[in-house]
């Protein structure tokens, strides 16, 4: 998914849950945010304290120069962010492929609400956001996994795509063949790994959805494609009933979490929305026109009860800048009440959450 539903439809389905718009803004910045955090990096202030980041995405062109090559990178950021394991299967490779609404992601929602509402004067917020990014995806990138693996592998010449706007079906071609032409010469034939159970061998391969590019992150389109694994037909997916389905889960969720933290105010029921979030989903528009959409209905008071202070506008600079001002605090434990400082408290409890209870608790050791 794209910033349009991270952010745009995050934020609309937290407010219509009954989150308040501050408290909404909170969890939709993290949401989104965690396609931006890209840099393990860390600073100290002058009084001695330290600030420590954590990537919880790539750029992709750090996704050609590490998550490729290192599969280190792959278990820390793709497995737990964007490919949660499914679970499903004899093979930890085919486990660890993403699987829409699994079992195993609704335990993660279900952990995270708990552990939310009991920090939920700290990183609360930001982890709630998190959560959502992470359980929205599996409605996207389920069938692929977070890992170089041969069952992420495509048949490129199997695509049927079924969009009515010709010029938005030529739209998102042209941004398949841009990214293939882009960066098939290092990030395919060269640099991806085989993952198998036994280990990892040199080899061409995919990671993550790369093979079908920003396919599974456009909510309008229907597509198909074939698995070059056994041949493998993918049925088509419907993304906007896909992401449909993400959207009535997360209100559920952070409807629960409103009344457990006991912060929720005038929520709205999303059968009631139901047919106005699916329009929006079906709009055949590039993201900007999508994030309009979004906005437009929020204006008209189409969701919920409209704010004059409605959050509609996201820009990663902010929390950016928050990291930029460390250094000038008049003290390094000033940036505790930071935004940013809570969104990678939360990156950091997911992180260890998934790869070090959770999963081993299913007997999955990826870490």
């Amino acid at each position: 998914m794209q910033e349009d539903m991270h952010y745009y439809g995050t934020y609309a389905m937290a407010r219509a849950a009954g989150l308040v718009v501050k408290d909404a803004k909170v969890v939709a910045y993290a949401a989104q945010y965690v396609d931006d955090s890209t840099a393990n990096d860390s600073e100290v202030h002058e009084d001695g304290g330290m600030f420590q980041t954590i990537a919880t995405a790539h750029t992709n062109s750090e996704a050609i120069a590490n998550a490729a090559a290192d599969h280190l990178e792959q278990r820390r950021v793709w497995v737990p962010f964007h490919f949660f394991p499914g679970n499903k299967g004899e093979t930890l490779s085919k486990k660890l492929k993403c699987v829409k609404d699994s079992k195993l992601a609704q335990e993660m929602v279900s952990n995270h609400i708990r552990h939310a509402v009991s920090v939920k004067k700290e990183y609360g917020l930001a982890l709630m956001g998190i959560m959502a990014h992470v359980y929205a995806d599996t409605f996207s990138h389920y069938d692929f996994s977070g890992v170089s693996s041969k069952h992420n592998k495509v048949d490129g010449s199997s695509f049927e795509l079924d969009v009515k706007d010709k010029k938005a079906k030529a739209y998102i071609m042209g941004k398949f063949s841009s990214f293939l032409n882009k960066y098939t010469p290092t990030f395919i034939i060269k640099n991806f790994r085989n993952f198998v159970s036994k280990g990892a061998s040199v080899a061409t391969g995919a990671l993550g959805h790369g093979a079908v590019g920003t396919y599974p992150d456009r909510p309008f389109l229907r597509w198909r494609f074939t698995f070059k694994k056994d041949d493998r037909d993918s049925g088509w997916r419907v993304n906007s009933a896909n992401f449909l389905e993400a959207c009535e889960q997360l209100h559920g969720a952070f409807s629960l979490y409103a009344k457990e933290a006991q912060i929720i105010k005038d929520p709205v029921a999303f059968e009631s929305i139901k047919d106005r979030v699916g329009k929006i989903l079906s709009l055949e528009l590039a993201k900007e026109g999508r994030i309009e959409a979004w906005v437009e209905a929020v204006e008209k008071g189409d969701l919920f009860p409209v704010q004059p202070n409605e959050a509609l506008f996201f820009s990663k600079h902010d929390w950016e800048q928050q990291k930029d001002d460390f250094e000038d605090l008049t003290s390094a434990d000033q940036m505790i009440e930071k935004d940013v400082y809570k969104f990678h408290q939360a990156a950091i409890y997911h992180r260890d959450y998934t790869l070090k209870q959770l999963l081993p608790r299913h007997g999955i050791v990826v870490l």
